[in-house]
């Protein structure tokens, strides 16, 4: 009889080998993936093989992560491994509460954030805001921060779930600039939302539908009127959109809707990365439905710089200080302003000044961020801006230099040039 178990265990461990190894050769033997669409990340190649590398251990980790990278059938194995956890009653998985109503909610604590890169970066908003201040007027200045779904969707978290706010970070700003009342958090103006469509259940960011909330506080901070929301034709283009936050967690639920809020007049000149690409309409439908993006819809990708122009003769220019929630939000400003310039910090190391020193015609600024992404924002550098920046008059020996400047806040503005956030 101890014969028999010790063949058998002999046999299930050379099957075990046999199977180990052929998925192996399998794996090495398949064309291997650069991106992984499920997990929006790069995946790890072949390292090459060296006698530093070697020493020093660092092959043998990435070798170790490309076989993972690469193994036969991985989105499935990582698909059904998460399946598995949530069947064994899991409700967190990757960093993500698996909440109510399918809804996937980023997970986050305090833990998470630099407290002195927070510091560094209220500190840079602060100053910017109160110089553009100076420059155009504060009534021409604003700051909206948009929370993230684990501050606004309470209800749908899971009971265990621990308390977070990101409103202190905004509060902060809001003390330390000399015009506070242009700094809105919009937490209270989406919970009071919270049951509606406001949020992507699969996604970080919000909805159309939750930026038109936004768009309505902008507007009142403006003194302006808001349109009707059945004053829009509302359009779902797509109805299988995964997102950031089920390609965290990978698992199952169902798919977001992506809409469309159009107005009669929609025609605009879209221009990016001063001509790298163009376009008629501020939605790239193509680009979202060729990749597994489909936020895309919103400008194709976040770039550093994209210049729209409307045709609505209102005589103002806004400049727009954003991250990726902007992307669905600055359609709704089509009707309120000649141009709009959308410059995204993440993507350029030229100071902000530049911008001023190249569109002498901007006569408004709005500053928009998720608060999680601007509490871990590493590029807010390029907020420095000086009050020589924002004259209108140019000398008769051309724009006025300021003490300080230097080539670097106009050459080589770009590291990440027509990179695609993985935001």
């Amino acid at each position: 009889m101890r014969m028999d178990i010790k063949k058998f265990r002999i046999l299930f461990i050379g099957i075990f080998l046999v199977m180990l190894g052929g998925f192996t050769v399998w794996s090495l033997a398949n064309p291997k993936k650069a991106f992984s669409d499920m997990e929006n990340r790069s995946l790890q190649q072949m390292p090459k093989v060296t006698k530093k590398s070697v020493l020093s251990g660092k092959f043998q980790k990435k070798y170790e992560t490309f076989l993972a990278d690469q193994i036969f059938l991985r989105d499935q194995w990582v698909n059904g491994y998460a399946n598995m956890q949530r069947f064994l009653g899991k409700k967190e998985i990757n960093g993500v509460y698996l909440g109510k109503n399918g809804y996937l909610i980023e997970k986050y604590e305090e833990k998470d954030f630099d407290a002195d890169l927070e510091t560094s970066n209220i500190a840079r908003l602060s100053d910017f805001l109160d110089t553009a201040s100076e420059g155009l007027g504060a009534e021409h200045v604003s700051c909206l921060f948009v929370p993230s779904k684990i501050d606004v969707l309470t209800e749908k978290l899971p009971a265990y779930a621990e308390k977070y706010s990101g409103a202190e970070v905004a509060l902060q700003v809001k003390k330390q600039v000399e015009h506070g009342e242009r700094v809105l958090n919009l937490g209270d103006t989406l919970s009071g939302h919270a049951k509606e469509y406001i949020y992507y259940r699969t996604d970080h960011h919000w909805t159309t539908l939750g930026a038109y909330y936004g768009f309505s506080e902008y507007q009142k901070l403006r003194g302006e009127s808001l349109p009707d929301l059945n004053a829009y034709e509302q359009e779902v283009v797509f109805d299988d959109f995964l997102g950031t936050t089920y390609n965290k967690a990978h698992v199952r639920t169902k798919p977001d809707e992506v809409s469309l809020f159009h107005t009669a007049s929609e025609k605009v000149s879209v221009e990016g990365n001063d001509g790298e690409f163009t376009s008629d309409s501020f939605y790239f439908k193509k680009a979202a439905r060729e990749g597994f993006d489909r936020y895309q819809i919103f400008f194709s990708k976040n770039t550093k710089k994209i210049v729209i122009k409307t045709g609505s003769r209102t005589g103002k220019t806004l400049l727009v200080v954003k991250d990726s929630f902007a992307n669905c939000f600055v359609p709704f400003l089509a009707e309120s302003y000649d141009e709009i310039i959308m410059v995204d910090p993440r993507y350029t190391k030229a100071k902000i000044g530049t911008i001023f020193r190249e569109y002498k015609e901007i006569t408004d600024v709005l500053v928009l961020f998720n608060i999680e992404k601007f509490r871990q924002d590493t590029h807010l550098s390029v907020l420095k801006l000086r009050s020589g920046d924002l004259k209108k008059e140019e000398e008769k020996n051309g724009p006025e230099k300021t003490e300080g400047d230097d080539k670097g806040d106009d050459e080589g503005d770009d590291i990440f040039d027509g990179l695609i956030s993985l935001d």
